[in-house]
């Protein structure tokens, strides 16, 4: 029966990425990027598993076989919510592009600035390159959450620049401004092995390169880089205790498959097991308070409010974002590992139980609306979705929380820039049409 919804779990992730494609025409679908993903995590890492014959030293069948009937049924919704969303309806319209590229220009400088600035304060805290990335996955810090996590703001400064509107080939000034933003979160991505700032970068500027000049690669071209960056983010998780500014580079290892077949209570697929046994098992599910709390709890600094996440009855958020609950060694005989991320699936089940169905697919649904309108209207719209593009990483291997509170901190300021850039446009009378992309252009 497991080895069936393998089976089931592998033909969705193949097939709705191919009638998305054969749809509309268009490689940066939304479906072309979360389901090779999820075929990864669903599909690839218990195969593994099972091949190797550890997966039943920590779950057992039944336990797995309920794990795989969730994750069939989420990613058939999460596929139907897609394909629906990404359809044109006869009341979408075309609108003229009215942002003013001054505008935008100067609200990325102060934008990215002010995000370049805090992680540089982060950095001479962690003291400077050597202290932040002088031994094995290093990175910056500050006591101060708002610091921490005001750097994000330097890709909404690269997105905004490399946007329809934005971009500026010819202009010096505008080409520093792009390195002078990527170059935190390229530092954090290459120095510190993270494969989550990995994928943020390579897909900010990749995807908006061809975004803003209405073009698409070919699909053979998406196909391979996709390949090609999913084998980097494996080097990276692999040679984590070997990249450093002092260590040994010599002791790199190009054999990326022990992160895969590696069983412990670490692996996103045995702790998602777990995570969603322990809550069948307690009947504990939050519904929808652990994602709530990402908007109203969290944005209150802890000098403030130091005892916010206790005092809102949500302490187990303080590890794994409370998706093991606190139950999970007396149902599984093994503990959750701080750090470790149980992945979508599991993350849904412990919020919603049998309504992460539903939940799945209005969240295909939203993503492609996202999409239909970014290439229809492009302005705000193309760069909400490279921002979830660029979050789909922590979609789907890690948790909601891990998408919420960036997505807010990358969207608000990204509209703000953009209705400031837009009436600009209409004030100035510098007003200009710029011809969508169409759904169904395929590449250039």
């Amino acid at each position: 029966m497991f080895n069936l919804l393998l089976g089931l779990t592998a033909a969705i992730c193949v097939l709705g990425p191919l009638l998305a494609y054969l749809r509309f025409k268009d490689v940066f679908h939304p479906l072309m990027l979360i389901m090779p993903m999820s075929a990864f995590m669903y599909v690839y890492m218990p195969f593994k598993l099972i091949q190797k014959g550890e997966l039943w030293t920590y779950v057992t069948e039944e336990q797995a076989i309920f794990m795989q009937l969730v994750v069939v049924l989420a990613m058939m919704a999460l596929t139907a919510g897609s394909l629906t969303g990404s359809a044109q309806r006869a009341s979408d319209t075309i609108p003229l592009v009215r942002a003013d590229r001054y505008t935008l220009h100067m609200g990325a400088y102060i934008v990215g600035g002010i995000g370049l600035a805090a992680w540089l304060f982060t950095l001479r805290e962690s003291g400077g390159l050597s202290g932040a990335f002088g031994n094995a996955y290093g990175g910056t810090w500050s006591d101060y959450g708002y610091l921490r996590d005001a750097s994000y703001l330097v890709i909404v400064g690269v997105l905004l620049l490399i946007s329809p509107e934005g971009i500026d080939v010819k202009n010096k000034f505008w080409w520093c401004a792009v390195a002078a933003f990527s170059f935190p979160w390229g530092v954090q991505a290459l120095l510190g092995a993270r494969r989550g700032p990995t994928f943020m970068m390579v897909v900010c500027i990749g995807m908006s390169w061809f975004l803003a000049r209405a073009k698409r690669p070919s699909i053979l071209i998406m196909v391979l880089s996709g390949a090609g960056l999913g084998l980097f983010m494996l080097f990276l998780v692999t040679n984590r205790n070997s990249i450093c500014l002092n260590c040994d580079l010599s002791t790199l290892k190009t054999d990326v498959s022990d992160v895969v077949m590696d069983a412990n209570e670490t692996n996103e697929y045995i702790f998602g097991v777990g995570c969603i046994t322990t809550s069948r098992v307690t009947g504990k599910c939050y519904w929808g308070k652990r994602y709530a709390a990402q908007v109203l709890v969290r944005p209150v600094p802890r000098q403030i409010w130091p005892g916010k996440y206790t005092d809102t009855g949500l302490e187990d958020l303080e590890q794994n974002a409370g998706v093991a609950g606190g139950d999970m060694q007396s149902v599984m005989g093994w503990s959750a590992i701080k750090g470790a991320a149980a992945g979508m699936i599991a993350d849904l089940w412990v919020e919603f139980s049998w309504l992460e169905i539903p939940v799945c697919w209005i969240i295909g649904w939203s993503i492609s609306r996202i999409w239909r309108r970014a290439v229809q209207e492009q302005s705000f719209w193309t760069t909400e979705y490279v921002i979830l593009c660029i979050l789909s990483i922590y979609m789907v291997t890690q948790s909601g929380e891990a998408v919420i509170f960036r997505l807010v901190i990358m969207s608000v300021p990204a509209l703000l820039v953009w209705r400031f850039a837009n009436k600009a446009g209409e004030e100035n009378g510098n007003l200009r049409i710029l011809e969508p992309l169409p759904a169904t252009s395929v590449h250039a």
